[in-house]
C-alpha cells in the first residue's frame, strides 16, 4: 500500500485525507481504508466468538451482514448479534439473540454461519432506516453495470422475507425497500442519493443512461429526468475538490476530464448536478439542494407511492 505524500506546508489535518493506493487503479482516503480495517476486524471478532461457543452460533442482522460483506451505512453495534436457539429475543453481556422469521437454512461464508442474505437485508431493513435499508438491498441485487456481477439474491426472495417480518412497521418498511431496491445502483452513494430523493418528494429518474454524440458513447450518468432536462451525477470524489490534492497531476487530469464530459452532456441537452456524501445522505440537504436546482417536489405523492409515512 502506498501513499501520494503532501510536500507541500499544509496544515497537518489535510494529511489525513491523502490517498492510498489500495490496489492497481483503485484509490481510498485514510478514513476509508480505516473504515475497511474495522469491518475486517468485526469479523476477526465474530470469529474469535464461534471458536468460544460449544456449538457454531447462527449470525444475524448487522453480525450477519458484516460476515456476508454488505455495506452498512452507519458503525455496526457494538453487541454480536446471532439467531436465538429457543423462541424468544433475548439480550446478556454483549450478545443479542433474535427469533428468526425466514425458514431457509443458515448459509455459511467466510468461515461462519449466518442467516441467508434476504433474510438479513429484511431483517435491517425493518429495524434501521429506509435509506439504510436500500444500501444494503441495492447491493443484494447488484448486477453490475454490463450484468457481469450475479445477484446476491432476488426481489422475489426479499419481498418473501420482508412478508415475513412480525412487527407490523418493521415489516411496511421492509417491504417498501424490496419494492423500491434497483440492482443497477454502482455505489452506495447512488442508493443513498436515490432514497433520499424519494423521501423528499422528487419524480423518480431513469438510471444508469448512456449518452452518446457524433463520436460514440461518452457517458453513463446515474440519475437522468429527461423533461426536466436535468442529469444527475453522484459524485464520492471530495478529494477532486479539495485544494491540498490540485497540485497533482492525476489529480488536475480528472477534473479536466471531468469538465470535458460536462460540457458534452450539456450539449446534448442536460444540465448536470453533482452532489457529494454530506448531501446526499441527509434529507434536509438534499431537499435544499433539489429545490435550489428547480427540482419539483412532492412529498406526500411519493411517499404514497411507496407505502412508507414520514420519519422512514
Amino acid at each position: 500500500m502506498t501513499a501520494l505524500h503532501d510536500t507541500s506546508s499544509a496544515p497537518a489535518r489535510l494529511h489525513r485525507l491523502h490517498l492510498r493506493a489500495v490496489e492497481p487503479g483503485r484509490h481510498a482516503t485514510l478514513k476509508q481504508v480505516g473504515r475497511q480495517r474495522s469491518a475486517r476486524q468485526h469479523v476477526e471478532r465474530l470469529r474469535l466468538f464461534a471458536a468460544m461457543r460449544s456449538r457454531p452460533p447462527v449470525f444475524a442482522y448487522w453480525s450477519a451482514a458484516l460476515v456476508h460483506g454488505l455495506p452498512l451505512l452507519c458503525p455496526p453495534p457494538a453487541t454480536v448479534h446471532v439467531a436465538a436457539v429457543g423462541s424468544a429475543d433475548h439480550a446478556d453481556h454483549g450478545i443479542v439473540a433474535h427469533r428468526r422469521t425466514g425458514e431457509r437454512p443458515a448459509v455459511r461464508k467466510r468461515d461462519l454461519l449466518a442467516t441467508p442474505v434476504p433474510e438479513t437485508v429484511a431483517a435491517l431493513a425493518g429495524r434501521t432506516s429506509f435509506v439504510e435499508g436500500v444500501v444494503l438491498a441495492d447491493h443484494a441485487l447488484q448486477t453490475g453495470a454490463y450484468g457481469e456481477r450475479v445477484p446476491l439474491t432476488t426481489r422475489e426472495e426479499l419481498l418473501e422475507s420482508a412478508g415475513l417480518l412480525r412487527d407490523p412497521q418493521e415489516r411496511r418498511r421492509a417491504l417498501a425497500v424490496a419494492r423500491f431496491a434497483d440492482g443497477r445502483a454502482e455505489s452506495p452513494l447512488e442508493s443513498v442519493s436515490r432514497a433520499t430523493m424519494a423521501l423528499v418528494g422528487a419524480p423518480p429518474p431513469d438510471l444508469q443512461v448512456r449518452l452518446h454524440d457524433l463520436e460514440g458513447v461518452f457517458a453513463r450518468l446515474d440519475f437522468v429526468w429527461p423533461g426536466l432536462g436535468l442529469a444527475g451525477e453522484a459524485d464520492g470524489a471530495e478529494k477532486l475538490q479539495h485544494p491540498a490534492f490540485r497540485q497533482f497531476p492525476d489529480v488536475r487530469e480528472a477534473l479536466a476530464a471531468r469538465t470535458e464530459r460536462d460540457r458534452r452532456i450539456e450539449a446534448v441537452g442536460l444540465r448536470v448536478l453533482h452532489w457529494r456524501w454530506a448531501t446526499g445522505r441527509r434529507v434536509d440537504l438534499m431537499r435544499e439542494f433539489l429545490r435550489r436546482e428547480g427540482v419539483p417536489l412532492d412529498p406526500r405523492t411519493r411517499l404514497g407511492e411507496l407505502e412508507l409515512g414520514p420519519g422512514s
